[in-house]
């Protein structure tokens, strides 16, 4: 065994780059530019003063901050009001990966890597823990004993398994204090290629189908089964800008009983047929460039309909500049951002007047508008009639 040296421990066929651990304290006095790292990097604060931006999103850095950066989070630190004095540990996360047998629940990982905050305060007692671990880690970068490569891996695993530990548990908290019913609403807009039941939303937010109906409606003014409809036709209209794409996948992509269910479904929402749609939009050449933009724009006026429309939130929502944003809508539904939301707010407008004994003024404060003599133009201008004109009309049916 001794000519065999070190090969018949297999230590040349594993990836040793994966396994580099980087410790260290740092002090950070200038800003930092916005750059592309390999590694992800875990930041503690021990003390200053500054803000970071991580992918557009501005965040406060002071003693206690706990942050993990992974490659697809882009940063730069500014107005450093006291140079930050951090511990830095940097690793690959393909290491992490490769060793996380926990198993977890559906889309937990996913929401690990993408859908927490990556940076939060630690309260003291997750302060001291997290102390320790870097107090140790800095010592074995110091003193380079034997096996200092295997005793930085599990320091630095434990450290990246409190924060997704201490991150999910924030997130967890801040989904239990969001608007249940609003969260069913958005659900429901999303879920068109398939009809989830009533029953099946009602048990996950813990509520009676009769009951979260009721909320339904008190929300947006449409019952569930009008909002379930409505999400459908919204993509439909998207999906008609496609030539490729017949009519009858549409209908059974979107989940339809049948394609006569589809037309007569189309029209009751639009006012038009799904022929005149095509005519009236698709013939005369605006095509949608991509489904996904064109999507993400419809999906984001819908659910924020009711709040003052601000483009800069839009832009940082979309992470899209405004140019574009106006471009896309101007493309796919031949029309500006303001003339779309407009739209959407006269189309839930009349259901409000349908569904619920709201007043007039209320009802356009709800859906938007800054004055009841804006949301009088605006409806008169779609539905060529007046808002008390139209509820009696559709009462009296």
């Amino acid at each position: 065994m001794w000519y065999q040296k070190d090969w018949f421990t297999g230590s040349d066929y594993y990836n040793l780059k994966e396994k580099q651990i980087h410790a260290e304290e740092i002090e950070i006095k200038k800003p930092v530019e916005q750059r592309f790292h390999e590694m992800t990097e875990i930041y503690y604060v021990k003390s200053g003063d500054a803000d970071i931006w991580i992918n557009g999103e501005q965040y406060q850095i002071q003693e206690g901050s706990f942050c993990c950066l992974y490659m697809h989070h882009f940063y730069r630190i500014e107005r450093i009001r006291k140079p930050l004095r951090c511990v830095k540990v940097s690793f690959h996360i393909g290491l992490f990966m490769f060793l996380c047998f926990e198993q977890h629940k559906a889309n937990e990982n996913e929401m690990l890597m993408y859908g927490v905050s990556p940076l939060f305060f630690l309260d003291p007692e997750e302060k001291q823990r997290v102390l320790r671990i870097l107090d140790d880690l800095l010592t074995e970068e110091r003193e380079e004993k034997f096996l200092l490569n295997n005793m930085n891996i599990y320091l630095a695993m434990q450290l990246h398994a409190l924060y997704c530990r201490y991150a999910m548990e924030r997130k967890k908290k801040e989904d239990s204090k969001s608007d249940r019913v609003w969260d069913v609403i958005h659900r429901v807009l999303l879920d068109t290629s398939k009809t989830v039941p009533l029953e099946e939303y009602a048990k996950a937010v813990g509520m009676t189908a009769v009951t979260l109906n009721r909320k339904i409606v008190q929300r947006c003014g449409y019952t569930f089964f009008q909002l379930q409809k409505m999400g459908k036709v919204f993509n439909a209209c998207a999906l008609l800008h496609f030539p490729d794409l017949n009519i009858q996948y549409i209908s059974d992509y979107l989940g339809f009983t049948s394609i006569e269910d589809f037309y007569r479904v189309f029209k009751r929402y639009t006012n038009v047929s799904v022929r005149e749609y095509q005519r009236q939009n698709v013939g005369n050449g605006v095509q949608m460039h991509s489904e996904e933009e064109a999507l993400q724009i419809l999906i984001y006026l819908i659910l924020n309909f009711h709040d003052p429309f601000q483009i800069k939130e839009m832009e940082k929502a979309l992470k899209k500049k405004a140019y574009l944003i106006e471009r896309r809508t101007n493309e796919v539904f031949g029309r500006s951002v303001l003339e779309l939301l407009e739209e959407i707010r006269i189309r839930i407008a009349c259901s409000y007047l349908v569904a619920t004994d709201r007043t007039i003024t209320q009802i356009s404060s709800d859906v938007g508008f800054g004055s009841i003599s804006s949301f009088q133009r605006s409806f008169f201008k779609y539905m060529n009639q007046t808002p008390s004109r139209f509820r009696s009309c559709m009462k009296s049916k």
